[in-house]
């Protein structure tokens, strides 16, 4: 027994007990808050008391004992051997007729039978009275106790009362009998202070620096109590020697009170035990979850303010509260134990109604509402809804859709449920798509009975396609407009966007007429399409008026899509880059893994391997797979294409086995079929690649989606052609693309012919490179571009233009490896054995040529010769485009070449050598 910053009191009990054979009996009231340690310091007296000879009785009272009369008398009187005889007669006189009544009590001469009994029992020693929680006594015990110390005033007896009152309404049963006689001692205990904690801790054996370290936060969790400091401190221990003996701070208090069963059962047990006030005005605190003042738990408990006052002045007292709140959670958790589900609901929905008559701001009464399960009011649907936007302002998407779902239970009338339903189905959407799936029914439900706002109709047409149900996508989606109320700017270019998602998703029907589709319907079906430029201005509609926390990921995708698809990637990335920070900040899963697919695919179709990776691989890490539906075809593609070209064949192999069912059978599913089409025609599967691209022509031919800078199948399959020696069918192919793509589509026109150009001999052959390496100069695509000048530098070489072949070989290369295209790099470093460019006499001498040039104008030529276009070199050197053509078209003339093509790849070594 550890007796702390209780010396003094203990000392006095001791000299009482010393000085009762003199000076008669004596009476004590120890008196202090709950779990202060009145029942230790009695404990320890008593041990002292027998030690020294006394006879000890001792009792103790209980809440539910206060109705059993003669409880406490009885627990003294039983605690000594009085024999069978007396024994016997002290039974007949607690079991009096009427003893069961609050209002029994005995006769004077059943207390003076007691009384001779008690001095008997004692044998001349001195006798010791122990009665703790004398609140609980019974009143007839106390009543007899009184009576018999009446009767022993001159005999050595010492009688300690420990009580701890805490309303002031109750009366001071044993502090009125003898508060003012002589023989009285009050004595009051008080939880230990920082000094008190810090010497506890030190009797643990933690020693003396653990100790002072360890003592506020000790201090800050149990209030000093030394009741919850012993379950804390067991807590602690049996955490620190789960981890490392050796490490003192392994497991902090904080910790321990937050997972220790010792505390929780600790704080349970006080808050059961003490007055039940005391436990409602607790439970009330807990539930508004904030400090509050007495008056408004007095309104939310229905009790009178000063019983609030006086609770919970004594819950601070136990160390509970401080400040007006728990001194820790778990307090506050044990609080709230053992009400049940209804219990605690009617609790929770008395808190909200306080809170809102009160004015609360939303967050705090939709906490309480959600959990009470809602109530079904007006009110309560309005506060719930604001306080899910101020989740969504706040990046706590997970706690909106709490809030609108409780919301969505509470709705009574059709159309509020309706709204609510579409705002929840959107919120979910942020974070984890397939957790819409239980709304798809109550939506539709909703749009049959026509309740559904235009704009919840086009978000439901999008889920439906999400997830792959696109041709119910398609019907629903038929539905947008014809709900009251006409669409405004922003919503007819969410519903354009929307309709062309489906296009993108919808499972494609054959050709053939077998499935009741003709050429003539799909001819039809093309004509009824937007126009490529309307839907480029749909998507800047979309994309300008967009805000994460409300808008539809799908349709945003959409726009990004086709903004990349039209070759406006600086435009694209822009808005990703533009919409991440949001994303992120509101923890929008979902829409931070889609802008990740986008920038993924905008890197691809600049070339650069490196950074598609990074953005692709993130967008499938960041939400898993599963959510991803028949969207997953363009991060995988991605992710196929970008191995295949760096040469990582096993990876590529791994991840084209990867694709779900549910994303099968639309365009964005054909890009990965395309992807992994060209993962088969590098590894020399020709007609496995030859399969894919057919498949792909299949599907998008006669579609308003057949669009070359969309999926460029003739290419692909004009590729597999020629490996299996068809240059008739590839040129067929490649004409039809041409005559297909828009005339400033330098990355489409420039890679169909660099494939034409396999199908003609020399010199065609290297003057129709020429032109596809010009062409692709403009289109910003580096990897393509490499592509076209390694297969130029072979032609030239096969021409005997060794110089031209050289200096075409180099630049080939430098920009193979900048993409990252490690066979590509391989094939050119054996290509006709390329002399490198590192000899110092040639530097030297390509050098002085170059000193013709301004800095402005090497610095311009040195990215032209790598290959960068006019207005990739703009944003580099943050100069104007026509600066750029300026610079370029001296240095031409400087160094005697009609085009960037005549660059020599030394002006890049001039350009490090410089630095």
């Amino acid at each position: 027994m550890v007796l702390v910053e209780r010396e003094i009191e203990l000392q006095s009990l001791k000299r009482m007990l010393n000085d009762c054979t003199t000076n008669g009996r004596t009476v004590a009231l120890v008196t202090g808050p709950g779990g202060a340690g009145k029942t230790t310091l009695l404990s320890g007296f008593t041990g002292y008391a027998k030690s020294a000879g006394a006879l000890v009785l001792s009792a103790s009272g209980a809440r539910s004992g206060q109705v059993h009369s003669l409880g406490v008398l009885a627990q003294l009187l039983r605690s000594i051997d009085l024999g069978v005889e007396k024994g016997e007669r002290v039974e007949r006189l607690l079991a009096l007729p009427g003893v069961n009544s609050r209002d029994s009590s005995l006769s004077p001469c059943a207390v003076d039978e007691l009384t001779e009994l008690l001095l008997e029992a004692a044998g001349g020693q001195p006798l010791v009275l122990a009665v703790d929680d004398t609140q609980y006594a019974d009143p007839a015990s106390l009543q007899a106790l009184l009576l018999i110390l009446r009767r022993l005033a001159s005999n050595p007896v010492v009688t300690v009362f420990a009580e701890w009152r805490v309303f002031s309404s109750e009366p001071p049963l044993v502090l009125a009998e003898f508060i003012k006689q002589p023989y009285f001692h009050l004595l009051n205990v008080q939880p230990l202070s920082r000094h008190g904690v810090t010497d506890w801790l030190r009797k643990r054996r933690l020693g003396e620096a653990n100790a002072e370290r360890l003592a506020p936060s000790f201090l800050a969790a149990t209030g000093g109590s030394p009741l919850l400091l012993e379950a804390l401190f067991q807590d602690r221990c049996r955490g620190f020697y789960e981890r490392d003996p050796e490490d003192v701070d392994a497991v902090s208090p904080t910790d321990a009170a937050l997972k220790g069963a010792h505390f929780k059962v600790a704080v349970e047990a006080c808050l059961h035990r003490w007055d039940p006030r005391l436990l409602d005005v607790a439970r009330g605190l807990a539930a508004l979850g904030a400090p509050a003042s007495a008056d408004v738990l007095a309104r939310l408990l229905d009790s009178e303010q000063r019983t609030v006052v006086e609770a919970l002045d004594a819950l601070a007292g136990t160390g509970l509260l401080r400040s007006g709140w728990f001194s820790h959670q778990a307090a506050r958790a044990a609080a709230l134990s053992g009400l049940d589900g209804e219990a605690l609901a009617a609790l929770y929905e008395r808190t909200a109604l306080l809170l809102h008559s009160d004015g609360a701001v939303p967050s705090e009464v939709a906490e309480r509402l959600v959990a009470a399960g809602g109530i079904a009011e007006n009110w309560s649907v309005d506060v719930l809804r604001d306080a899910a936007w101020q989740a969504l302002r706040e990046g706590n998407p997970s706690r909106a859709a709490e809030f609108l779902e409780v919301a969505r239970q509470a709705c009574g009338d059709a159309r509020e449920r309706a709204e609510v339903t579409g705002a929840l189905a959107r919120v979910l959407w942020l974070t984890k798509p397939t957790a819409v799936t239980p709304l798809l029914a109550p939506l539709y439900s909703l749009l049959q009975e026509g309740g559904l706002a235009d704009r919840d109709v086009v978000a439901l047409s999008t889920l439906l396609a999400w997830q792959g149900r696109a041709d119910e996508a398609a019907l629903v989606l038929e539905r947008a407009g014809t709900q009251e109320g006409e669409c405004d700017l922003t919503g007819a270019a969410e519903s354009t966007l929307a309709r062309q998602w489906i296009r993108w998703v919808v499972p494609f029907k054959g050709t053939d007429g077998a499935d009741g589709t003709t050429p003539s319907h799909r001819a039809e079906e093309t004509a009824e399409c937007e126009s490529w430029s309307d839907l480029v201005k749909s998507a800047e509609q979309v994309l300008q008026c967009c805000r994460i926390a409300d808008a539809l990921p799908v349709t945003v995708l959409s726009a990004l899509l086709v903004l990349t698809f039209d070759n406006r990637l600086d435009d694209a990335q822009r808005w990703c880059e533009a919409l991440g920070p949001e994303a992120e900040a509101l923890q929008a899963v979902a829409w931070v893994a889609v802008l990740a697919a986008v920038q993924g695919l905008v890197a691809l179709r600049r070339g650069d391997l490196v950074e598609a990776e990074r953005h692709s691989r993130r967008a499938v890490t960041v939400m898993p797979r599963h959510n991803w539906g028949a969207a997953l075809g363009l991060p995988l593609s991605c992710l196929v294409h970008v191995t295949t070209a760096m040469g990582r064949t096993d990876e590529a192999e791994t991840l084209i086995k990867e694709v779900l069912p549910e994303a099968r059978r639309n365009p964005l599913w054909l890009h990965f079929l395309r992807a992994r089409g060209r993962f088969y025609l590098e590894n020399n599967r020709p007609y496995a690649a030859l399969a894919d691209f057919q498949t792909c022509g299949r599907l998008l031919r006669g579609t308003a989606l057949d669009r070359p800078n969309v999926v460029p199948w003739r290419s692909d399959l004009a590729e597999a052609r020629l490996r299996l020696d068809d240059p008739l069918g590839a040129t067929a192919l490649l004409d039809e693309q041409l005559a297909l793509a828009d005339v400033d589509d330098t990355r489409v026109r420039g890679r169909s012919l660099r494939i034409m150009a396999a199908t003609v001999k020399q010199p065609a052959r290297a003057s129709l490179l020429r032109d596809a390496v010009k062409v692709l100069l403009d289109s910003g695509d580096r990897l393509e571009l490499a592509m076209a000048l390694a297969d130029s530098s072979d032609a030239e070489l096969e021409c005997g233009h060794v110089a031209e072949f050289r200096l075409i070989n180099h630049q080939a290369k430098r920009m193979a490896k900048t993409c990252g295209a490690e066979p590509l790099y391989r094939r050119l470093q054996n290509s006709g054995r390329a002399e490198e460019p590192g000899d110092k006499p040639a530097l030297r001498t390509t050098i002085h040529r170059f000193a013709l040039l301004s800095e402005a104008e090497r610095k311009v030529a040195a990215l032209a010769a790598q290959g960068r276009s006019n207005r990739e070199i703009s944003r580099t050197l943050f100069i104007t485009v026509s600066t750029v053509e300026q610079h370029l078209t001296k240095t031409y003339r400087k160094l005697g070449v009609s085009s960037r093509f005549g660059l020599p790849v030394e002006l890049g070594l001039v350009g490090s050598a410089d630095h």
